[in-house]
């Protein structure tokens, strides 16, 4: 079992046809979506960054939040994305998962939660700080944290900074009912720091170019195989998926290590 956890509705991964054909050809079997554009002709600037030792410096990713804050993308992107998942999801229901990209800062946060989970049938929510600039200490999202725990549903978040990244620590032990995962392993060194204890805190391995073979490691090490998930951050990167499959199976870990992260746990966090 080969599951992507973090892909996003846009390009090659908004055409059904084009994104069974690539999933087939790599041996994957599901891909969780994101949000990424609301329209099926969208197609993103594909970034073609070398895998070098710059790329892989963990600060590239918290000054590149920086970039992505200054974008003010509208909410209203991200609700046409939610639609367009789950069209792509009625078309294609063995292969694609939906995650729900949810703004906090909206006061219906909980009730378009419970909207989805009941008409879409969503597998999870996705949180973005750097596009709704929310604080993980907040009361709403508490109250989200505690709905979602309630619901079965694991949190995806993208946190802005180091700062961030220690209140969602504060925020996943009050709920431990609750999972959580990391996108990009930004915030890997601090969750090691004040929630090595924790079981319901998860990192994701993507985007290929920014996380290296070591750090993938040092998750291993300190929160177990068990909490590493593949995933791609596709269609931005090139060759996202592909590489990051070649990059667990190329990894100096044993075989069981290796199915983990490329999909056991996806399948057992999602309940699939």
């Amino acid at each position: 079992m080969i599951i992507d956890g973090h892909a996003h509705a846009t390009g090659v991964f908004a055409d059904p046809d084009r994104l069974v054909s690539l999933l087939d050809s790599l041996g994957v079997d599901k891909v969780v979506l994101c949000p990424g554009a609301h329209d099926e002709e969208s197609l993103p600037k594909i970034p073609k960054i070398s895998y070098t030792r710059i790329s892989k410096m963990k600060q590239l990713i918290l000054l590149a939040n920086k970039w992505i804050l200054k974008q003010n993308v509208p909410d209203i992107y991200f609700e046409k994305g939610n639609e367009l998942i789950y069209s792509l999801k009625e078309k294609c229901p063995e292969r694609i998962i939906q995650y729900f990209w949810v703004n906090p800062l909206n006061v219906d946060s909980i009730n378009r939660i419970q909207s989805a989970i009941d008409s879409w049938k969503i597998k999870g929510i996705k949180l973005h700080q750097c596009l709704s600039e929310f604080s993980n200490d907040s009361s709403y999202m508490h109250e989200i944290a505690k709905f979602v725990g309630e619901n079965n549903l694991p949190i995806f978040i993208h946190v802005f900074s180091l700062k961030e990244a220690k209140k969602l620590i504060n925020l996943a032990r009050e709920y431990p009912v609750t999972n959580f995962t990391l996108a990009h392993f930004i915030g890997l060194e601090v969750a090691k720091r004040y929630g090595k204890d924790l079981k319901n805190l998860y990192f994701d391995i993507s985007t290929y170019f920014i996380i290296s073979e070591r750090r993938i490691r040092y998750a291993i090490k300190h929160f177990g195989a068990d909490h590493v998930l593949l995933g791609s951050d596709s269609p931005f990167g090139e060759k996202n998926l592909e590489n990051n499959i070649k990059k667990i199976r190329g990894m100096n870990i044993s075989k069981e290590e290796k199915e983990l992260i490329l999909g056991k746990n996806m399948q057992k966090l999602l309940n699939l």
